[in-house]
């Protein structure tokens, strides 16, 4: 089971909250992000002039690129350099005993963006904050490469604030260099691998930019914004059937690079809009407290499997029994409400899987059960192993009804296809709809391919709706 940051150096929650620590797990990757936009306004010492810092790296493009005559001169060669931005050693929101780095910029990422920010400048737009928004219209480039884009720039601020936070709290320490500074760093006792810590405020859990859908959360719910790119679009981006379909990365770059106007009011809105931090109290997307929440339910539920050694030929049936108990305490134990904020929106499809995964692994610690999850947790199956070493694993991959399970399910197919005889895996779907037209046709693929001698993952239904108390029905 994970650790979080608190539980590994031994102190109290209340002690990062205190020097506004974000408080992370070990091994276990997270979904926050360095937003170069909370820079601007957070009251940390050692970050008081981060954003400037931001500012003025990108400020030195954009005069590279004003003076570029074409693409391979000497001055487009400069900016390239600039947007290259490598992997950081100890540096990363997905804290590990072994070292996590991030995602990094490469030569090839970085000459596409150094390109877009040309015809950008071309176009007449020279403000560097259009750095923050480059993942709306710009392929491979998403909220975790401008997280780890700012903090490479942003670098020395915080190893200079973690040295005076492990100061503070008595933290263990080891040496460790960043661009010839040396630093005093927080280290997991017997690693003696440096940990940099990241300031809650200036962490948020949404992308800066990631796409059109992502328009009116930059803009402050900009209607008229919005409105107008939707007449330039007008029917060019209809489906068959006369829907207009999601817009793409590379259109709407077309569209804002050919619109320079549209482009240029929306910097303005967003310099103009105030950059929202996360709350941490609250959690509302649920990447912390699914934990607690886990272990509450583990504590209250207890589950016996009823065997002395788990082996080959009965592992499916344990983890079946597994299950059926997180159905039973989604069902019938209130777990459910745990899926939908406190707006009663649904969190996201991963806050669900670790959920389960905490749970799951409550009761596995006593039956020779190993859980394993990748450290990038959220884009594969929760993976149950026999520890003994038996061949003998089971996959649980889990969905909800309102994303496409169709689609999930038959890209595990051919992994399962794929798996050894005594593999299996299971595709546990918990039901956020009140529709179920998609999960009754995919419990008929699913029939159709054993009818075929087809091997097919098991698909297990669980209701994850929230129903009214007895006391309120009428």
């Amino acid at each position: 089971m994970p650790r979080r940051i608190s539980e590994i150096f031994g102190v109290t929650e209340e002690d990062l909250r205190r020097e506004g620590v974000f408080n992370g797990f070990i091994d276990l990757d997270s979904k926050f992000y360095v937003d170069p936009h909370l820079l601007r306004s957070t009251k940390i010492p050692e970050l008081e002039n981060s954003y400037l810092s931001f500012k003025t790296h990108f400020t030195k493009i954009i005069h590279l690129l004003e003076a570029t005559k074409h693409s391979g001169d000497s001055f487009f060669r400069a900016a390239h350099k600039k947007l290259i931005f490598p992997e950081l050693p100890f540096v990363s929101l997905g804290y590990s005993t072994e070292g996590i780095s991030g995602s990094g910029i490469g030569s090839g990422i970085a000459l596409n963006l150094t390109n877009t920010a040309w015809e950008i400048i071309q176009a007449g737009i020279t403000d560097p904050v259009i750095f923050e928004l480059v993942g709306l219209i710009e392929e491979n480039i998403g909220a975790d490469r401008i997280s780890d884009m700012t903090i490479h720039i942003i670098l020395l601020d915080l190893p200079t604030y973690s040295e005076r936070v492990a100061k503070n709290l008595s933290l263990n320490t080891c040496q460790a260099k960043a661009r010839g500074k040396e630093f005093l760093l927080p280290a997991i006792a017997g690693s003696n691998r440096p940990t940099v810590l990241i300031p809650c405020e200036i962490l948020n859990d949404l992308p800066v930019a990631n796409g059109w859908d992502d328009i009116d959360r930059v803009c402050a719910h900009n209607e008229d914004l919005r409105n107008r790119v939707n007449e330039i679009i007008g029917d060019s981006w209809k489906d068959a059937s006369g829907k207009r379909r999601k817009i793409t990365k590379c259109e709407l770059k077309y569209i804002l690079l050919h619109h320079p106007e549209l482009l240029k009011d929306l910097v303005e809105q967003y310099k103009k809009n105030s950059a929202e931090k996360y709350d941490f109290d609250k959690d509302p997307s649920g990447q912390l407290i699914w934990l607690d929440i886990a272990r509450e339910y583990a504590n209250l539920y207890p589950l016996l499997l009823g065997v002395d050694k788990v082996t080959p030929e009965n592992i499916l049936q344990l983890i079946l029994k597994i299950c059926d108990h997180f159905k039973v305490l989604v069902e019938a134990n209130g777990l459910s409400v745990h899926f939908w904020d406190e707006s009663k929106n649904l969190r996201n499809e991963r806050f669900a899987q670790l959920l389960f995964f905490g749970i799951a692994d409550a009761y596995c610690g006593a039956h020779n059960l190993d859980l394993n999850r990748e450290p990038n947790a959220g884009r594969g199956p929760v993976d149950f192993k026999i520890s003994s070493g038996y061949n003998a694993r089971v996959n649980v991959e889990i969905k909800y009804t309102s994303n496409n399970i169709r689609a999930g399910y038959e890209k595990q197919l051919p992994i399962y296809d794929a798996a050894e005889r005594t593999q299996y895996s299971i595709f546990l779907i918990i039901r956020t709809t009140e529709s179920i037209k998609a999960l009754e046709e995919l419990i008929k693929f699913r029939k159709d391919q054993v009818a075929a001698g087809k091997r097919a993952p098991e698909i297990f239904v669980v209701d994850g709706r929230v129903f009214p108390s007895a006391s309120k029905m009428k």
